[in-house]
């Protein structure tokens, strides 16, 4: 209906790992959350940040070094990719597109979110 499957894919493998994918050493709160708040830059919510994050580290080739760098935990951003591709596996099972994209259209993704509570 809003043509943004894939990225309601991401955003909701992301809310379902149960903790935070960023963290924030004592010793560079301050790069952390410069860090952390790039995501939320052109506003969207909390939602909207995490597909930010979970897209520019796909962009990144899945990147450790990118994780350290934006002060992401590498553990849970790959619990993340997991269960992506298992939504990825379950969306081809009952023939819905996993592919079907429109990341700029940031409206339908907060609708497609709100539509599923």
């Amino acid at each position: 209906k809003y043509k943004c499957v894939s990225e309601i894919l991401s955003t909701v493998s992301m809310l379902s790992i149960g903790t935070s994918v960023f963290y924030r050493p004592k010793e560079k709160k301050v790069h952390a959350d410069t860090a952390h708040q790039n995501f939320a830059r052109g506003g969207g919510g909390d939602h909207i940040a995490l597909l930010r994050c979970y897209s520019d580290w796909a962009e990144s080739d899945y990147s450790p070094q990118w994780c350290f760098e934006n002060f992401i935990q590498v553990r849970n951003i790959r619990k993340a990719r997991d269960v992506r591709e298992q939504l990825e596996a379950l969306c081809e099972r009952v023939e819905v597109d996993p592919n079907i994209s429109n990341p700029e259209d940031v409206e339908s993704i907060l609708k497609a979110v709100t539509a599923g509570f």
